[in-house]
C-alpha cells in the first residue's frame, strides 16, 4: 500500500492522526512525539509498504555507511562518500539485475543521507539515530518528496506535541483538500479524457502538441497533488514538510522555473552538486577569469545528472539535457544583460514582456517534459 494511492491509506492514516491527537494529553509526559512518529512510520513500512525486508536491509546499509562516514570515515574524499551511499540506488536505477531488491521510495532516502553526510560538519555534533531513522522513514515523504533536510525536521520534532494543535491540523487539511483536488479530480479527469484518448506515435503536428500539453498538464496535477497531499499530513503529524510546487507554468525564465517546480530537488542540486562543481572548476587556475564557463558547466552537468537520476533511457537523459541548455542559454543571456546594461525587451510594455517571458517558457518547459515522458515520438 503506496503513500496515497488508495482509499486504505487515507483510512489508515485517518485513525493515526485521530490517535496521536487524543494521546496528546496523556502520552506528551511519557513519549516524545518523535519517538512516536518513528514508531508510526516503522509500523507502516514493515505491515503496509510494499517490499519491506528490501527498505529495512538498505535502512540498516544507509544508517551505517552514514554513521561511518561522519564518525570514523572523516577524511574520505565526499565524492567517494556520497557514491557509497548512492551505490544501492545506482544499481537499483540502472537496472543492473538487481531489480529485485529495489522498492519505490529509494532515491528520496538516499538524496536524504546524502544530505546529511555532506553536512557532516555542521551536523555531527546533532546526530542522533532514532531522529535520522525517522527523518528516512517519515511516511508523508517516503515515497516521492518533499525533499526534506536532518535538521529542519529535526527542529520539528524536537519542539515536541506542542506542534499538534488546530491551528496545525487545519492548515493540513487545506493542503489535502487542494491535494486531492489536483490528483484525483484534475489529474484523473486530464488523464481520462484527454491523454489516454491520445496517439503517441502520431508525428502530425497537432497530435504531438496535444500529447505535449496534456502530458505537461497531467504530470504537474498528478506530482504536485501528492506533494500538497504529503505536507497535509505531514503538518497533521507535527512535520512541516517544505514546499514542492510554487505556480510554476508564471515564471518567466529557467531559473524561476527550477524555484517553482519540484523545489526540494532542485534546492537540494544546487546545494549538493551544482556548488560543488562550481566550487571545483574554480579550483582550476586556468579558469579563475571564465565564470561564465564554469556556471554554464555546473549548471549543464546538475540538469543532466537530474536526466540520468531518472534512468538511463534516452528520452530521460535528453530531457535532462534540454534543461540544462534553457538553464545555460538564460544564464548567458543575463551575464551579457547585466554587462552591456541591454535587455532583449528593450522599450517593451512590462506587461507583455512578462506575459511573453510566460508564454515562451510554458512552451519550452512543455517542451522538456513531452521529452521526459517517453511520447515524442522521435526519440526512443
Amino acid at each position: 500500500m503506496l503513500p496515497f494511492s488508495g482509499i486504505t491509506f487515507y483510512l489508515l492514516f485517518l485513525v493515526v492522526v485521530v490517535a496521536l491527537y487524543a494521546l496528546k494529553g496523556v502520552a506528551k509526559n511519557r513519549i516524545s512525539l518523535a519517538s512516536t512518529l518513528l514508531g508510526i512510520s516503522l509500523a507502516y513500512t514493515l505491515f503496509y509498504y510494499p517490499r519491506p525486508l528490501q527498505i529495512m536491509v538498505f535502512l540498516a546499509y544507509q544508517s551505517l555507511f552514514t554513521w561511518l562516514l561522519l564518525f570514523k570515515w572523516k577524511r574520505l574524499h565526499k565524492l567517494i562518500g556520497s557514491l557509497l551511499l548512492a551505490l544501492p540506488m545506482i544499481l537499483i536505477k540502472f537496472d543492473w539485475n538487481v531489480q529485485d531488491i529495489g522498492f519505490a521510495g529509494v532515491s528520496y532516502i538516499t538524496f536524504r543521507c546524502v544530505q546529511v553526510y555532506l553536512d557532516g560538519e555542521l551536523l555531527r555534533d546533532k546526530f542522533n539515530f532514532r531522529d535520522f531513522v525517522s527523518f528516512l522513514l517519515f511516511t508523508p515523504s517516503l515515497l516521492a518528496g518533499p525533499i526534506d533536510r536532518y535538521e529542519r525536521f529535526r527542529s520539528d520534532t524536537e519542539q515536541g506535541w506542542s506542534r499538534l494543535n488546530g491551528k496545525a491540523l487545519l492548515a493540513g487539511w487545506e493542503f489535502i483538500a487542494i491535494g486531492l483536488l489536483h490528483k484525483f479530480v484534475l489529474g484523473t479527469a486530464v488523464q481520462r479524457y484527454w491523454l489516454s484518448l491520445l496517439d503517441p506515435a502520431s508525428t502530425a503536428v497537432g497530435d504531438m502538441a496535444a500529447n505535449m500539453y496534456a502530458y505537461s498538464i497531467y504530470l504537474y496535477c498528478d506530482f504536485a497533488g501528492y506533494s500538497f497531499l504529503a505536507i497535509g499530513l505531514g503538518r497533521m503529524m507535527g512535520v512541516e514538510l517544505p514546499a514542492n510546487f510554487d505556480r510554476p507554468w508564471l515564471t518567466q525564465n529557467p531559473q524561476e522555473f527550477w524555484r517553482r517546480w519540484h523545489i526540494s530537488l532542485g534546492d537540494w542540486l544546487r546545494d549538493y552538486f551544482f556548488r560543488p562543481i562550481y566550487k571545483s572548476l574554480s579550483s582550476i587556475p586556468k579558469l579563475r577569469n571564465w565564470p561564465l564557463f564554469k556556471q554554464n558547466t555546473a549548471l549543464f552537468s546538475t540538469f543532466l545528472l537530474m536526466g540520468l537520476w531518472n534512468g538511463l533511457e534516452v528520452h530521460y537523459v535528453a530531457s535532462g539535457a534540454l534543461f540544462g541548455v534553457y538553464s545555460a542559454v538564460f544564464n548567458t543571456y543575463q551575464y551579457h544583460s547585466r554587462k552591456h546594461q541591454k535587455d532583449i525587451w528593450g522599450r517593451t510594455p512590462q506587461w507583455l514582456a512578462t506575459w511573453a517571458s510566460r508564454f515562451i517558457m510554458f512552451q519550452l518547459a512543455c517542451f522538456a517534459l513531452y521529452i521526459f515522458s517517453g511520447r515524442f515520438p522521435y526519440i526512443p
